[in-house]
């Protein structure tokens, strides 16, 4: 799977960003991957994939809130370039079972359940 490490999160997550009023997700979600990333000939696997709602903590700018994480299963090509984006430190291809060498984040390991149960 390809992750980044989030700069202001300073964690390992999936590439994804805001809507920001954008209705059509799936764009969404390809535009913020394509970003993150640098690839752009990401290929959607079929449809939804997952969603995740978790609360954020209030902010100064934001009060306390719930974030919807609409996600989509995107295929790449690993022998493509990826590049680094100013919202992250790194981005990287991690091999599924060394998953945890990364992240503890329930809702990511969830990801690589249902990937395995998709065959």
């Amino acid at each position: 799977t390809l992750l980044v490490h989030h700069a202001k999160l300073n964690k390992w997550v999936q590439p994804g960003g805001h809507a920001d009023g954008d209705e059509n997700i799936l764009a969404v979600a390809l535009r913020e991957a394509e970003e993150e990333t640098g690839l752009n000939r990401l290929k959607v696997v079929p449809d939804f994939f997952d969603i995740d709602i978790h609360t954020i903590p209030a902010r100064s700018e934001l009060g306390q809130h719930d974030h919807y994480d609409v996600r989509f299963l995107f295929e790449a090509d690993p022998a493509d370039s990826i590049t680094v984006s100013e919202e992250s430190h790194d981005v990287k291809w991690i091999s599924l079972d060394e998953l945890e060498k990364f992240t503890s984040e329930r809702s990511v390991l969830r990801m690589r359940e249902k990937l395995s149960a998709m065959g």
